[in-house]
This record gives C-alpha cells, sequence and structure tokens, in this order.
C-alpha cells in the first residue's frame, strides 16, 4: 500500500500540471472528451487518475465488468465462480481478438495478470494484489486464483483496470518503453481488446483513439463514434467555453459553480448522477485538541449538513447522513442500509450539545486551529462556513488553503512530521471508493493497517474493536454476515466522530447536443462505446 501511494501521488503532481486546449475540431463520428490533465501512461498498470483510466478504457478491457449501476459482470471471462474463500475460478472467452486481428490467448491473459503483481512494472495497481498467493492455468480456456486469506473484496479486482489485458509480444517489443509516445512512434503502441485503438499521443495537448474495426463484441459493431480524441484542458473556465463553442462534446469533470451556465445555455446541457464519492471533515486523532473525543463531537453538534447541501453544494450532491458513504454503495441489501442509515443518527445538531461536549473536554474556552482546504470554489465555501460555525463555542479555526495534489498528498500520507503524524490539524478531503461495495468506504480510511506514511487513514484513527470487525467482513464472503459486522464497525465509529460526513457528491457531465445517449460513469466505469449520437 506504502509503495503504491508514494507513486500514485508522484504520478498525481504531473498529472495536475496546468495544460492548453488542444486543437481538435468536432467533425462526423468524431468525439472530443475533455480531460484536466495529461494521462500518466497508454498503459493499464497505471490507470489510477481519471484522465488515465478514461482513455485506457476504451482500449483495453477487464476481465469482469463493471456496470454503471453498481454490479459486475463477466467480460473477457464467460463466467467465474467463487470456489470457496480463498479459490477464484475464471473462465475466459476462447472468440476475443486483439484490436491487430490476433486472438488473445490465455498466455496474453495471464502475462497481464502477472504483469501487475511484478515489482520490476511498479503497477500503481499492484496493492490489489498483495493478497494473492498465485495464479494458475487449470484448464485450456481457464485459469484459477487463490488468496493467501479470505477477501470478500477481490471479487472487485478484475472489474478495475488491474484486470485489464494487453498483448505479450507488443509489450515485450516495445520494452521499458510500453505505453509512452516513444513506444506509438516505434510502432509498438499498446494493443488492447477494446473497441478502441490508439492513434497518437501529443503529450500535454491530447490523445487519439480511432474504432477497432476488429473488436471482438460485435453487438458493438455499429457504434456511433468512429473516433476519439481527449484534449487536455485544466483551466475550468477555458473548458467549459470549449464545450459552449463546440470544440468538445463533452466534459466528465464539470465543476460545480459552472453547472447552471451549461445547462442554460442552447446547445450544451448537464448528467448529474450520484456516485461513490463523498466530501468529509476530518480530525487528525492522534494530535491535540483532536485526540480529544469530546472536541470531536462538539464540532460535529455544530455542521448544519442540511444547511450546507442547500446553500453551497446545491445540486452538486446531497446531505450526508453519520455514514461515510451514500446509497451507490449499497450494493447488497439497499432496503437494510439504508434503514441503517436513517436509524443512525449520528452525534446531534445543536448548539447547547456543542457546550455541553466542549466544557467536558481539555479545552471548556475554546482553541485554535488549522483548516485544511482545497482550492476548488465550493470546498472553499464549505471550509468557511464550517469556520463560521466553530466560532459560536470558542474554535477558531484558520483556513489553510492548498493544491489539490497537496491536498491529496495529505490524504495518502505523504506528508508525514518527523513524529510519525500527519501535518494537519483540520482537513477538508474527498474520497472515492475503488469499487462498488461498502467497504470501499470504510477500510481505507479507518482500518488501523493504514495508519502512518503511506496510508490512507486520513484521521489517524485507531480502535482495536473496529479492527476485528473490518477484519472479520474482510475475511468473510457472506454478504449479511458482512453487513452486520459493517454496521457494528460503523456503531463505534459515529460514536467516536473520527470524521464528520459533509456532502454525498454527484458525477456531473457536461455534453453538447451532438450527443443523444448513452453518457454514463461510476468509478471506474466510463465507457465511450455506449454513447450515440444524433442522426
Amino acid at each position: 500500500m506504502k509503495k503504491f501511494i508514494s507513486l500514485f501521488l508522484a504520478a498525481l503532481t504531473l498529472c495536475l500540471a496546468l495544460c492548453s486546449c488542444g486543437s481538435s475540431e468536432t467533425d462526423g463520428k468524431t468525439l472530443n472528451v475533455s480531460i484536466i490533465s495529461d494521462i500518466t501512461a497508454l498503459d493499464p498498470a497505471f490507470a489510477y487518475d481519471g484522465p488515465t483510466i478514461s482513455t485506457m478504457l476504451q482500449v483495453t478491457e477487464g476481465i469482469l465488468r463493471l456496470n454503471a449501476d453498481g454490479t459486475i459482470s463477466p467480460h473477457l471471462a464467460k463466467d467465474w465462480e467463487i470456489v470457496d474463500d480463498v479459490t477464484y475460478v475464471y473462465n475466459i472467452r476462447d472468440d476475443v481478438c486483439f484490436s491487430d486481428g490476433s486472438p488473445m490467448t490465455m498466455e496474453d491473459v495471464l502475462f497481464s495478470l502477472e504483469r501487475y503483481r511484478d515489482e520490476s512494472v511498479a503497477s500503481y495497481l499492484s496493492w490489489m494484489y498483495d493478497n494473492v498467493e498465485s495464479i494458475t492455468q487449470t484448464g485450456d480456456w481457464q485459469f484459477t486464483v487463490k488468496l493467501y486469506e479470505p477477501d470478500a473484496t477481490w471479487q472487485y479486482v478484475f472489474s478495475t483496470a488491474a484486470g485489464h489485458v494487453i498483448k505479450k509480444e507488443t509489450c515485450e517489443l516495445a520494452g521499458d518503453a510500453f505505453g509512452t509516445p516513444a513506444a506509438i512512434e516505434a510502432g509498438y503502441p499498446t494493443i488492447g481488446t477494446g473497441p478502441y485503438k490508439i492513434k497518437s499521443w501529443s503529450v500535454g495537448a491530447e490523445v487519439s483513439l480511432e474504432k477497432n474495426e476488429n473488436y471482438w463484441d460485435k453487438s458493438y459493431a455499429e457504434t456511433d463514434v468512429d473516433n476519439i480524441n481527449f484534449i487536455v484542458i485544466s483551466d475550468d473556465t477555458t473548458r467549459i467555453q470549449a464545450l459552449i463553442n463546440g470544440q468538445i462534446d463533452m466534459d466528465t469533470m464539470l465543476p460545480s459553480e459552472l453547472i447552471g451556465t451549461v445547462r442554460d445555455n442552447e446547445g450544451t446541457d448537464v448528467l448529474l448522477k450520484k456516485s461513490t464519492n463523498f466530501i468529509l471533515l476530518a480530525f487528525n486523532c492522534e494530535v491535540a485538541p483532536f485526540n480529544d473525543v469530546n472536541v470531536r463531537r462538539a464540532i460535529a453538534s455544530l455542521i448544519d449538513k442540511k444547511a450546507i447541501a442547500d446553500g453551497i453544494v446545491k445540486e452538486a450532491g446531497e446531505a450526508a447522513t453519520a455514514l461515510p458513504m451514500g446509497e451507490m454503495l449499497y450494493t447488497h441489501d439497499a432496503d437494510a442500509w439504508k434503514a441503517y442509515a436513517e436509524s443512525q443518527k449520528g452525534i446531534e445538531l445543536s448548539l447547547e450539545n456543542a457546550k455541553n461536549y466542549l466544557s467536558q473536554s481539555a479545552y471548556p474556552d475554546g482553541f485554535e486551529c488549522s483548516l485544511m482546504v482545497d482550492e476548488q470554489n465550493m470546498n472553499v465555501a464549505i471550509a468557511t462556513e464550517i469556520q463560521s460555525e466553530l466560532s459560536q463555542i470558542g474554535i477558531k479555526a484558520n483556513i489553510e488553503k492548498v493544491s489539490q495534489d497537496e491536498l491529496v498528498n495529505c490524504e495518502f500520507g505523504g506528508d508525514i512530521n518527523p513524529d510519525g503524524t500527519r501535518n494537519f490539524e483540520m482537513g477538508l478531503f474527498e474520497w472515492e471508493s475503488d469499487y462498488s461495495d461498502v467497504s470501499g468506504n470504510i477500510n481505507g480510511i479507518f482500518y488501523s493497517g493504514f495508519l502512518g506514511e503511506g496510508g490512507s487513514n486520513i484521521p489517524s484513527y485507531s480502535n482495536p474493536d473496529v479492527d476485528a470487525l473490518l477484519e472479520a467482513q474482510l475475511a468473510s464472503i457472506d454478504p449479511d454476515e458482512r453487513n452486520t459486522l459493517l454496521m457494528q464497525a460503523l456503531d463505534i465509529i459515529t460514536d467516536e466522530v473520527p470524521i464528520v460526513p459533509i456532502a454525498y457528491t454527484y458525477y456531473k457531465i457536461g455534453y453538447n447536443e451532438r450527443i443523444e445517449s448513452g453518457i454514463d460513469i461510476l468509478t471506474w466505469a466510463f465507457y465511450i462505446k455506449d454513447i450515440k449520437l444524433k442522426k
């Protein structure tokens, strides 16, 4: 995990460099899609940031597919089976070909999966394989995965980029240059089984793809989009102006404050969809005064989530409950989770409660602290509202604005003090699950195994009872048992308040009138082959 996070942060820092708009024109069956930064590589092993994932999902495909409703289904696999809690068997299709027309073989499949585990590759996704003991071919078109220990979340891995297949021969011929512009120029582009293939990559400006005429899934033989240009436009205003002017057809990172601008413009519209993402106020539970649970409870008593949602987030999301996830992660027994969310009220919103909690703490008269936030307008407005609310009980929160990459660096344990603590007091962060499972927003944030440098435990929270419950749910493949264990863990977490969930945010996609239907997205799932253009 630590190795993965440090690599991810390095890539994110590179990707967030400001870039100017490409020069592609919208024409015929070409779709121009804006991305906020350049891609990391044309290699699924490094597809962990938005632009890279969006690009690679069109070129390479996974053993399984994550659908936009949060379910997973077979894709390059015909079917799959959980034999026992550490054994998973996958039966692979024998009719798949790569974009160069050559057949996909089991050798390609096994090479691709082992490559994610290969330390010399240093894949950003290698951590997903940490619990894998072996991947073994067990039939002409079958392989079996053996885990060291039971892991209920393993079932999702092959629906992410960590399950994507590439052509072994081309990868080996490209060598260390694989996935780079140099490999494309040398005639060794990344070859996958997806509906599109790589045409060119102009670093810092544009990645161009073209239709794969050899695509194996014949139900998409008549897909409306023949060519895709992913155009780098990092500035929000410039990007939206390009959408309005027709230079791009779609923006998947529409800024919240510009939703109205796009919606009110004739010829453009907005798709809003619930996501697995949420905004949270995190306390650094390892440092004073936030190592005092009554301080955390006092602050939680003051934060009016509904007022923040109504006045600031508006149509870009909804007020959070006491839980660190919204209904897009209720993939098993949604009714039970909705009922639990309703019953788990958390800390009551009340000024009197806040005063009482603070009086029971070591800081009855208040204190001064910092509140870290990135420079996004909506997040700064939320931080300002929280600052005002805390002043009611003598807490002076000084807003510390940092760049997005600095905030992410802090979030994932990349900014550690000499004493091992994280370098923030309070912070407004965002989190999105890697997979469509309730634990995706719980394990990483609250499990003590992810404390310290390179870890994702943002609030530096540690409770042995919570750890035991999270370990038990991970070791179970019984969905009902897992739900019970996760709810028990959340009972403790919501009482001890290491974070305050603020809002569940939506995907915000701006698009123009050329697009008729088929736009959808959920974490990894963004498939342009599903888009239909108006005739």
